[in-house]
């Protein structure tokens, strides 16, 4: 579109116009930073056979245990021509970008600066974490993404507490256990809270009521992975096990120094997730700040709750039954949550540089310490950079 033509709009229709456009470009960069680092990956080979195995998944419909959108996907991704393993790898870059461009905006929305949104934006690009989502090829970036997704419906659910916002924090929900095999411990602490941070729940019968509208898709989910695996011989008793079981076999479990020492645990792996967490996303820390200052924070507490804690809550769930292998997914969820509950509330500037300030510490302390590098997958990106 012409100059002119953007000066002929009114200025009401002009703006949105530009802020999307913004998006697009920062989005198109993000991709071309985070494909840059996948091809530096790729090249040294450190991941092939991860993503060999990722790409073997739905190879054997058993072995999917209930992920029918990752498998979805997945299997599109088979049909282009010459795709392969590598092929995750664009995908997630891609994923990744796009995120990128939508958080800009959202920082936008919420009355961030340009030049504060691209700083956000920014450290989030070049943050370990974000950046090992975006070029592993793995399909914890889509889980990831509908957690932040699933917490801004939570949100508005606790402000309006209409049924549009509760039905959307329902779908929102089952495509979260259609995606993940250990989103029910990203689940359990959302359905934990929930009763008391929306409106209107006042006694046993309004908070059944609320589980029934929220949950519901969720149950037909899971109710959906144990037909479909009777359908291909399997006991329901046997499915289910088999997708509450650690990364879906014992393999990994074996290689686990995480689960090795804290597996079957709640409160061990709590005590670590949560530092760990916070010198990740130091910005969650200001969650804590608002629901202590805040009046109005207080009375929609639920997504500076999840901000604050959601992460670790379901990192130690996770432990708990032997289900994850590090702190990395956790850490994940909880920079969702961050980001879902910051994008949606109002900041002075001050504020803002504030946390722009903590984001910046997080970004350094995650590279320059060793917690993120444990686990030999990691351990291997790592060494592929030349930083």
């Amino acid at each position: 579109m012409s100059g002119a033509t953007l000066a002929a709009l009114p200025a009401s229709l002009a703006r949105p116009r530009i802020r999307r456009l913004a998006g697009l470009l920062v989005g198109y960069v993000a991709f071309l930073w985070f494909a840059l680092v996948a091809d530096r990956i790729l090249g040294s080979g450190q991941l092939d056979g991860v993503l060999a195995d990722i790409w073997r998944v739905n190879e054997d419909p058993a072995a999917l245990a209930g992920q029918w959108v990752s498998a979805t996907l997945l299997a599109f991704i088979r049909r282009v021509p010459d795709s392969g393993p590598q092929t995750l790898m664009l995908a997630t870059t891609l994923g990744a970008g796009g995120a990128i461009g939508a958080l800009f905006l959202r920082f936008r929305r919420a009355g961030w600066s340009v030049a504060e949104a691209l700083a956000a934006v920014g450290l989030l690009a070049v943050h370990p974490a974000v950046l090992v989502l975006a070029t592993t090829g793995q399909t914890l970036l889509l889980a990831v993404l509908l957690v932040g997704i699933v917490i801004l419906c939570l949100d508005r659910a606790a402000t309006v507490g209409d049924a549009q916002s509760l039905m959307a924090l329902g779908l929102g929900l089952a495509a979260l256990m259609l995606t993940a095999p250990d989103a029910l411990y990203i689940v359990l602490p959302i359905a934990a809270i929930l009763p008391f941070c929306l409106r209107g729940v006042q006694d046993a019968g309004s908070a059944a009521a609320l589980y029934l509208i929220t949950l519901f898709p969720a149950v037909i989910a899971v109710g959906g992975i144990l037909l479909g695996a009777a359908t291909m011989g399997e006991a329901p008793a046997y499915a289910f096990q088999r997708w509450l079981a650690p990364m879906h076999g014992s393999l990994e479990l074996a290689g686990s120094e995480w689960l090795n020492l804290r597996g079957g645990r709640f409160l061990q792996p709590l005590r670590e997730m949560a530092p760990l967490f916070y010198l990740a996303m130091p910005p969650a820390l200001l969650a804590l700040l608002a629901l202590l200052f805040r009046p109005e924070e207080r009375r929609r507490p639920v997504a500076a709750l999840l901000a604050l804690a959601g992460g670790p809550l379901s990192g130690a769930s996770a432990t708990l039954f032997w289900h994850t292998t590090g702190p990395l997914p956790s850490i994940a969820v909880g920079m969702a949550a961050v980001l879902a509950w910051t994008t949606s509330r109002a900041w002075t500037r001050p504020e803002r540089l504030l946390w722009l300030v903590w984001l910046a510490v997080g970004v350094g302390l995650s590279w320059g310490t060793g917690w993120l590098w444990g686990q030999e997958d990691l351990a291997a990106w790592r060494s592929a950079l030349p930083i």
